[in-house]
């Protein structure tokens, strides 16, 4: 059962406007990001967002491009939210977890660890990070960084 896990996209400063919607730069790199996917025939049954503008256009670049219907805002997803919590609310396959830092790295790191201090991964806006479930833990299948596809 895989479950993706994706950092927003590169977002303006509350500066320059206050909701923190996506910059050009950060839509560029998600959809970069997503056609990535696609070309490696990742397919998709659900896109999960918090609800915030900038994770919120993230999934819709994520869902035009890999060809999703079903983008659902769900709780629990802010940057400081519980992540052991929130670790209960997942199921299904193939469904992607558009989130924000702290939260969404804390969250693989408690899902892969039990421990959300660990630091499995280190995010990146519009990285990628790809788990499986096993029988006690998820265990990290891929990781892939914007940085990756510029190389």
């Amino acid at each position: 059962m895989a479950q993706y896990f994706v950092q927003h996209g590169v977002a303006l400063s509350k500066e320059q406007d206050s909701d923190r919607p996506l910059s050009p730069e950060g839509r560029h790199g998600v959809i970069a990001m997503a056609k990535h996917l696609r070309q490696a025939g990742v397919v998709l049954n659900a896109i999960c967002h918090s609800g915030k503008t900038r994770a919120r256009q993230t999934a819709e670049l994520f869902a035009e491009q890999l060809d999703v219907s079903n983008v659902v805002e769900v709780t629990g997803m802010s940057p400081n939210d519980d992540v052991a919590a929130f670790a209960e609310t997942l199921k299904g396959d193939e469904v992607m977890y558009i989130g924000h830092l702290p939260h969404i790295g804390k969250l693989v790191s408690y899902l892969v660890t039990h421990d959300a201090s660990s630091e499995v991964v280190k995010f990146d806006n519009a990285a990628v990070v790809c788990l499986e479930q096993g029988l006690e833990r998820y265990y990290l299948k891929w990781f892939i960084t914007p940085e990756v596809l510029n190389s």
